[in-house]
């Protein structure tokens, strides 16, 4: 057998229900973040159209605005993101202007996002945005994303904007949240083990009950004095 026929071989697309080809498949594809079957073309079709909204925050429009979305669609959102650039590489400096995915008001609930690049994630307005006098709530409230019970852990959320998300009884394990906007996010409950909230904003989050065991918090802003008041 010829190289070139081999190569063949070894990229060949698995069958739509072979889970551990597609794994291989995709790590041959220079994206070992992606585990699930690539969504079918109607899907993709319908995502093309919902990413090609125009946001709108006085209109509460937003691409996917309460649309269910699963590990697998995030997935392919991912590598399409900005016509195939892909996700946002935090290690590249230079990177870490570009704006991440744009889920504003989606529904990743109980969704599996583990180990996903996520970074500069847009799920909720920043703080520029939250504020002007002209905004109700409503129009602010209609950019929050929704992550309650989801599997965040390992996941890459550098950078993200996450005001008001959320994340109820998430999973973040060893999450990396550095620079995040966490600001009056309700992560009641949500496990925050290991995770890295250097430089984080978390200042008026609802933290009742989460589990911050072996966290780095350097720098992180908040509304406590210590964090021994929430530990």
């Amino acid at each position: 057998m010829s190289e070139r026929d081999r190569t063949i071989i070894t990229f060949q697309r698995p069958s739509a229900n072979d889970s551990e080809a597609w794994k291989d498949y995709w790590k041959q594809q220079g994206q070992p973040w992606r585990i699930e079957p690539e969504i079918d073309v109607e899907r993709q079709k319908y995502l093309a159209r919902r990413r090609a909204i125009v946001p709108d925050i006085g209109q509460c429009i937003y691409p996917f605005k309460d649309i269910k979305l699963s590990r697998s669609d995030v997935e392919w959102l991912l590598a399409g993101h900005e016509n195939g650039r892909g996700p946002v590489d935090w290690s590249d400096e230079s990177q870490r202007e570009r704006d991440g995915l744009d889920l504003r008001g989606a529904n990743l609930c109980q969704v599996d996002l583990s180990g996903l690049p996520l970074t500069r994630l847009r799920g909720g307005l920043t703080h520029s945005e939250w504020f002007p006098n002209d905004l109700n709530e409503h129009q602010r409230n209609a950019a929050i994303l929704f992550m309650e019970n989801a599997n965040v852990r390992g996941a890459q959320l550098q950078g993200a904007d996450l005001y008001r998300a959320r994340l109820k009884s998430a999973d973040l394990y060893r999450a990396h949240l550095e620079g995040i906007d966490l600001r009056s996010a309700n992560l009641e409950g949500a496990s925050l083990r290991s995770v890295n909230l250097e430089r984080a904003y978390l200042f008026k989050a609802n933290l009742k009950g989460v589990h911050l065991a072996e966290a780095n918090l350097k720098g992180t802003t908040s509304q406590w004095r210590t964090w021994r008041e929430l530990i």
